[in-house]
């Protein structure tokens, strides 16, 4: 029997955590690891008190519950595939699950059944480079918003993934000039902003296109 190797087995974690390793050591990697880059997304999503926001990939629910702290009659809903992460967003978010302004959701964001042009944002971070479809799944952001709605994508700088032990057949690593080409395929004709952050030595992009 062929050996996973660990960059393979890693991959998969980062993809779907799952086991013991994803509920301990993956959720501390996406809290610590994630961290400035949902602070930088959150920063450019334009939420209000009744916005509605829809995140595809959550984790562990960190910024969910940042952007349910911003708004006041709203609801910010979301998608994981992975049930350790579910539920260790349900545990972080309990409180506003409770009243009403988050809603978690198990399951294939592509598989949802999801009402067109309902939300104002949607967002995800560090996701895309799993995307197993990726024109599909962007058509699909674009026919969820409503017109002029956005959706903000944050991801790690390529020549920076480049250099991590990453399975290149789990792992589709973007430019922003790619990303900018899907959403512009996928009907994001009123505006698509490119952002840029340094926090120390690392390199994160957040490209915020309007549908």
């Amino acid at each position: 029997m062929q050996t996973m190797s660990f960059s393979t087995f890693f991959s998969e974690q980062a993809r779907k955590p799952s086991g013991i390793f994803g509920r301990v050591l993956m959720s501390a990697v996406f809290d610590i690891g994630n961290a400035k880059l949902n602070k930088f997304v959150g920063e450019l999503i334009p939420a209000k008190e009744n916005d509605l926001v829809f995140e595809i990939g959550f984790g562990t629910g960190k910024l969910i519950n940042r952007l349910a702290r911003q708004i006041e009659h709203g609801l910010i809903e979301g998608v994981d595939f992975s049930e350790s992460m579910v539920a260790i967003a349900e545990k972080r978010n309990r409180i506003h699950i409770e009243n009403g302004k988050v809603r978690l959701l198990l399951g294939d964001f592509n598989h949802l059944q999801l009402e067109t042009e309902h939300y104002d944002t949607v967002c995800t971070v560090n996701t895309i480079y799993f995307w197993s479809a990726p024109n599909i799944t962007a058509r699909k952001i674009a026919d969820i918003l409503k017109p002029n709605g956005k959706f903000v994508v944050g991801f790690e700088d390529i020549e920076q993934l480049k250099q991590r032990k990453l399975d290149d057949d789990i792992f589709n690593l973007y430019s922003t000039s790619a990303v900018e080409t899907l959403l512009l395929n996928a009907g994001f004709s009123n505006g698509i902003d490119i952002h840029n952050r340094k926090f120390g030595s690392s390199m994160f992009n957040c490209v915020v296109a309007t549908k």
